[in-house]
């Protein structure tokens, strides 16, 4: 593993960072990053009377990280390139160059795109599709912080070409109970859909929970009118979008 800088996928990282800051009775973690998560795993290993597999030598090492981190194995030149070189720090060399590189935002976009559910067209409209593809691979390439990609996400609103993370919501458009759920799944990691028709039967949240939480994605502009539904305003790059924070606000009729 790189010690200069190692940057796995976001949802990753966080959930390492998580338990280490929550765990009792933890030592002080070190400040490198994949220190802490070294340490982490070496803390895993003693409480299991583990003993770890001995270091991977480079011909393994170098098809691993390339596997990991752009998706390929690597090219025979690439491969020769790295197994002639002598340097000590040849293995944080490469994770930083291929971090750095289009086949790592190509990549870890494959993933991000299954987890979002993102579509070339968004509401049949191929503006905000397209923009928020490219959206989540600047994210990605711009190595985005996880929780400012997810609060992008969630508090979206205004045009396509303004800010494309409005396609998170205009993926579930008219339809803000799946969005919901599909919230609860990705980012709080538990699943309500169960609780729409009834209080779960193997968790603990009740159709009340459900249904209180989904108020929150009921959005001004998505207002409730005597006997229908208002349509979002549409624009040239599709429907404008109001943030969760419109929900605070009293509906706009």
């Amino acid at each position: 593993m790189s010690r200069s800088r190692l940057r796995p996928s976001p949802l990753l990282a966080a959930a390492f960072l998580s338990a280490a800051h929550f765990m009792p009775n933890a030592q002080a973690a070190p400040a490198d990053p994949s220190a802490q998560i070294d340490a982490l795993i070496e803390k895993g290993y003693a409480a299991q009377k583990v003993t770890p597999n001995p270091m991977a030598d480079d011909e393994t090492f170098v098809r691993r990280v390339y596997l990991d981190i752009a998706g390929r194995i690597p090219t025979p030149d690439e491969a020769r390139a790295f197994l002639g070189d002598s340097a000590k720090d040849k293995r944080e060399k490469l994770i930083d160059s291929l971090l750095e590189s289009d086949g790592y935002v190509s990549h870890f976009f494959n993933y991000w795109a299954d987890v979002l559910r993102a579509q070339t067209r968004t509401n049949n409209n191929a503006v905000t599709g397209r923009a928020y593809i490219q959206w989540i691979k600047d994210s990605l390439r711009a190595n985005k912080p996880y929780d400012q990609f997810v609060r992008d996400l969630v508090s979206a609103e205004g045009y396509a070409w303004d800010n494309p993370a409005i396609s998170y919501y205009m993926r579930d458009y008219n339809m803000p109970l799946d969005n919901m759920s599909n919230t609860a799944r990705i980012f709080l990691g538990t699943r309500l859909e169960c609780a729409q028709c009834h209080n779960h039967p193997f968790d603990k949240w009740s159709q009340m929970d459900y249904y209180k939480l989904a108020r929150i994605f009921l959005r001004d502009d998505h207002a409730k009118q005597p006997g229908r539904r208002r349509q979002p305003p549409q624009g040239p790059g599709g429907p404008r979008h109001g943030s969760l924070r419109a929900a605070q606000r009293p509906a706009r009729v």
